[in-house]
């Protein structure tokens, strides 16, 4: 194994990695050869600190969060492809309403990690009562999807990013560059149903 695999595979542990992973398994299309390395992050720590190794090691690496919307090719990578997991989805503020009926929630605004589905979104959306009717039926994870669906973008409050220095850095939509840009998370506006 190249040292600069090995630096990064002791750092996390050999457990979490598999090596020359066939990628047909990860996409919805089920086409793509065998990844060198492959590595799923669970946490936004762990995705970034993953990035900053690669980037200190000049390592090859992808990151692609569901597959719904990649094909890779069946050569496969010479790198280390990296599965976005991250979950976290949170409420961040609300703005509410007060009436002669009481006090209710009219908007939220609510922080989803890059790894989150559209599904996972919608459901947390229904589950605490808030419409989830524009974000239903989009394939893919948030990070994925802010860079190609302008819908989405639109509805975007700020995006959390990993700049191609590393750094942390919240952006508007309309300065996200697939080139410079590694998604987060990002905060979207939330509508009550009530």
């Amino acid at each position: 194994m190249d040292n600069k695999y090995k630096l990064i595979v002791d750092y996390f542990g050999k457990e979490r990695f598999k090596f020359e992973e066939p990628l047909k398994d990860y996409t919805a299309l089920g086409v793509g050869g065998p990844a060198k390395l492959f590595f799923i992050a669970f946490t936004q720590a762990e995705l970034i600190k993953i990035i900053k190794l690669c980037r200190q090691l000049k390592l090859r690496f992808f990151i692609f969060g569901t597959g719904s919307k990649i094909m890779f090719s069946d050569n496969g990578f010479d790198g280390l492809v990296i599965k976005n997991r991250t979950k976290n989805i949170h409420v961040v503020s609300v703005k509410g309403i007060v009436s002669k009926i009481g006090i209710g929630v009219e908007e939220a605004l609510i922080e989803v990690e890059s790894g989150v589905s559209l599904n996972k979104l919608v459901e947390f959306l229904d589950n605490n009562s808030f419409s989830a009717m524009e974000f239903k039926n989009i394939t893919g994870t948030v990070g994925g999807n802010l860079f190609v669906n302008g819908f989405l973008q639109t509805r975007t409050k700020s995006i959390k990013v990993l700049d191609s220095d590393s750094e942390k850095e919240e952006i508007s939509y309309l300065e996200l560059s697939l080139k410079k840009h590694i998604i987060l998370s990002a905060v979207f506006s939330a509508k009550s149903k009530y």
